[in-house]
């Protein structure tokens, strides 16, 4: 034995030091014509080649060559940028191996083989980047965008929502707040993270002005994803939707400001040695759109926010992330009046208050996260994360009122026109509230990511637990009197007064909670581009000891798109299509304002409302006029079951408390997106919807339990239309035009959780809002002061919000009249009103 292995040992010895080494190189080069040959074609120097996760793994030199950092397989995504503008896309195909002693001059390696794939610009390489929206291991349901090309888009104050309520499938109907609805679901079944950490929001705040700034800053956002249905199972527990942010990883020194009426804004971000990271700072007043509202007064606004993160790397595959928030939000008015005309042209009222008092709402948010990140290749990703979030809430109101509700003078020909005719009513109102509430959550997680999304197999699985608390103090009560007395039940105390309203509790909760999911992706047929993905998602809550089992499963079809590949860019294609299918189940565990009922109490036997989601798209891509076009579509159903009803005060959500109701919500969503003007990225969307539920209730007069028919819920908008669009001059491309506009049918609304039960409720009128921005963009290379302040980018826009001045109601105070009638008077929202910002970066 020992003669055979001095034989043949010292042959494989020998064979593996002659062994040739396989060296990747890639060549960047731009063809001046398709017909000259590659020696005219120009190099370009100085690209970041990035992965899609956009890591960096190379910069082009002075001859447009690169040597990846990372080993790269075939259907490898890779893309350059310059200047942070993507410049193409391109995917990393297998070829022959060429003998390093016959490269150029510039790139001889003896005895190694190279595996050199030239990038040619201006052959259609740069539309693969549009694969990355339809390959994700988060479902064919995944849409990304990238807002960097959006920061002109007019918006109260700047956020990514604002955007995100155009999508296909989302919906708003309050300018003010950045929260939405989705496919007939309400605001807390919108799921949000941000760099893989799951965004808790604030609770007590009742009202679009109150709200100030979200969590999510759009200067330091990198790329965004949003899935209206149908999403993986690595995204949580919630019936609607996932807003998946990522933030930006600095590579070099970078900076901006934004100044405006509204919002102010900094961030500098930096790469030094092993350290990288970002700052930002963001101030905002609403002040200029509070002066639109009914109730005039003093409002008194600080919204304040500072994020930060902080990279240090370890070694070449090692890194530790540090992401904070820290924001600050205080909001007080000192109503002084109010007056309000509604009705119709025949029978018009008008509700004029005289107030006194004070609102105040402060809450302190504070987040902070260490991850520990290992990627030991491109392909593998590894996390390990702690994170902490608390809030600290305060309302405190007193605010008292004196109202008059009076008939108007309708009639043409009279000198008294519009002038109150007769007084209806007269009454006396005390609104009172002392509410606390302090909430925290505590979260270790463990994140695994194996394989690319462009693998034949890939894989993925998470491990979260968390240790949640929540401390809550409630004291409301509302008086109203409209005949100038009170009169007490019978057998009361004869001192005693009647509230309309009365809550009074004290609730503590402290729980913990575990989840889990695993998930795969698989490549059925390399010809077809079909794929497969799907996972199983598990969570558990010491609450209401309930285990909750949700399979997910994803089907995507690309019949044409090998084809279409080995085309030339010239040549006749096959239509560019996806078909796409999704069903799963989506259920929601509360987290306490479910469990919260409308006397304050607590429900620890609430179990989670459960939905099975069908959903089915399809895509396609078209040009016209050279500019590229797709178009979506996606209809779905969803059955509900174990529902918590609620009720909307403002954006506040009251429930019940109980899981009485079962329901279903269906519709169809269409968009078209692309470059209506060249250059510039526009879409418009079109949802068709309905979602009606049937409610189980105790009548308090008979004892019966009762099952109504299927009555809307408070979500149950039928139409609704989004829009971004972009345009500028054509002889003048630095002037810039950008609208948003967001129309949505009536949704029900209900005076009380009695009223609840009625198939005949209330509606609020259509929600129609158009926002225009024009703005002006100074390029360094014209203008020569921008250089000179060393500026890279610098514009300046003026915004026309509520451009229409159509008065969009979000709710109704309701008073009685001298016979105990009761009118409801709209809550309107914002009027017109002009913005102006001033933005640079460096």
């Amino acid at each position: 034995m020992k003669k055979i292995l001095s034989l043949i040992l010292p042959t494989l010895l020998s064979v593996v030091a002659n062994a040739q080494q396989t060296i990747q190189q890639g060549r960047v080069i731009r063809d001046v014509s398709q017909n000259q040959s590659s020696s005219t074609s120009t190099s370009l120097a100085k690209i970041k080649i990035r992965l899609s996760d956009d890591s960096q793994i190379g910069i082009t030199d002075s001859l447009g060559f690169f040597t990846p950092s990372e080993t790269l397989f075939p259907g490898d995504l890779i893309f350059g940028y310059r200047n942070g503008e993507k410049l193409f896309g391109y995917k990393w195909v297998s070829q022959a191996l060429i003998d390093g002693t016959q490269t150029d001059g510039s790139n001889k390696y003896s005895n190694q083989e190279i595996d050199l794939q030239i990038i040619t610009l201006g052959s259609g390489l740069d539309l693969i980047g549009e694969v990355r929206i339809r390959i994700s291991q988060g479902g064919p349901f995944l849409e990304e965008i990238k807002p960097q090309k959006l920061q002109l888009n007019p918006s109260m104050g700047n956020g990514i929502e604002a955007l995100v309520k155009t999508f296909i499938g989302a919906s708003s109907g309050n300018e003010m707040s950045s929260q939405y609805t989705v496919r007939g679901g309400n605001y807390d079944e919108n799921l949000i993270y941000v760099n893989d950490i799951e965004i808790l929001r604030p609770q007590l705040i009742s009202s679009g002005q109150q709200e100030g700034l979200s969590f999510i800053n759009s200067d330091l956002v990198q790329s965004v994803k949003f899935s209206a249905g149908g999403f993986g199972a690595q995204y949580g527990d919630k019936m609607s939707s996932v807003l998946d942010v990522d933030y930006i990883r600095p590579d070099s020194f970078k900076g901006s400001a934004t100044l405006g009426t509204m919002l102010s804004s900094a961030t500098i971000s930096g790469k030094k040695n092993r350290f990288s990271g970002f700052l930002g700072i963001r101030n905002f007043n609403n002040s200029l759109l509070t002066k639109t509202l009914n109730v005039k007064g003093n409002y008194s606004m600080r919204f304040n926010d500072l994020q930060t993160q902080v990279t240090y790397r370890l070694d070449r595959k090692l890194f530790i992330d540090f992401l904070g928030n820290l924001a600050s939000n205080n909001y007080m008015l000192n109503p002084t009046s109010r007056s309000t005309t509604f009705g119709t042209i025949q029978n018009a009222y008008q509700l004029d208050v005289g107030m006194g008092g004070q609102e105040s709402l402060k809450y302190l948010y504070g987040m902070g996260s260490i991850t520990l990140r290992y990627t030991p290749n491109i392909r593998n990703e590894f996390k390990w994360m702690l994170n902490h979030t608390s809030i600290e809430e305060q309302e405190v109101f007193d605010v008292e009122g004196l109202y008059y509700l009076s008939q108007l003078d309708r009639d043409m020909g009279s000198k008294t026109y519009g002038k109150p005719l007769k007084t209806l009513g007269y009454g006396y109102y005390i609104d009172h509230g002392r509410n606390r509430m302090r909430s925290g959550v505590t979260q270790f997680a463990h994140i695994g990511k194996i394989g690319k999304s462009t693998d034949a197999f890939s894989w993925n699985y998470s491990v979260r637990l968390n240790k949640e608390s929540v401390v809550d103090k409630i004291s409301e009560w509302y008086y109203n009197d409209s005949v100038g007395y009170n009169i007490a039940p019978f057998g009361s105390m004869e001192d005693s007064i009647l509230f309309d309203n009365y809550i009074l509790a004290k609730n503590t909760l402290n729980t913990y909670r575990g989840k889990a999911h695993i998930a795969g992706q698989w490549r059925m047929s390399k010809r077809q581009q079909i794929w497969l993905t799907s996972g199983i998602r598990t969570q558990y809550w010491t609450a209401n000891r309930e285990m909750l089992i949700m399979p997910r499963m994803s089907l995507s079809w690309e019949p044409h798109k090998s084809f279409n590949e080995r085309q030339r860019s010239d040549a006749a294609k096959k239509p560019d299509v996806l078909y796409k299918l999704a069903i799963g189940a989506y259920h929601q565990p509360g987290f306490y304002r479910e469990l919260r009922n409308f006397d304050g109490l607590l429900n620890l036997q609430l179990v989670a409302q459960k939905s099975w989601h069908l959903v089915t798209g399809y895509e396609r891509y078209f040009f016209n006029g050279g500019r590229k076009f797709k178009y979506t579509a996606e209809t779905y159903y969803k059955r509900y079951q174990d529902l918590v009803p609620y009720l909307f005060d403002n954006i506040r959500i009251r429930y019940y408390g109980t899981n009485s109701a079962n329901g279903f919500a269906w519709g169809i969503d269409q968009r078209i997106y692309g470059e209506f003007t060249k250059g510039l990225e526009s879409w418009f969307t079109l949802g068709i919807m309905q979602t009606k539920e049937k409610i189980t209730y105790n009548d308090a007069l008979t004892g019966n339990t009762i099952t109504t028919d299927y009555l809307r819920r408070p979500t149950d908008r039928r139409l609704n239309l989004g829009a971004v669009f972009q345009d500028q001059m054509p002889n003048n491309p630095s002037l810039r035009v950008n609208l948003t506009m967001n129309i949505g049918t009536g949704i029900p609304y209900y005076l009380d959780g009695k009223a609840r039960y009625t198939s005949t409720p209330n509606t609020i009128p259509p929600y129609r809002r158009v926002d225009i921005g024009f703005s002006k963009i100074f390029e360094p290379k014209k203008y020569k002061w921008v250089a000179k302040m060393g500026m890279t980018n610098a514009w300046f826009s003026i915004d026309i919000f509520n451009l229409l001045a159509i008065n969009n109601v979000i709710g109704y105070s309701w008073v009685k009249d001298l016979q105990n009638n009761c009118y409801g008077v709209p809550d309107y929202l914002t009027g017109r009103r002009l913005n102006i910002r001033l933005y640079g970066s460096f």
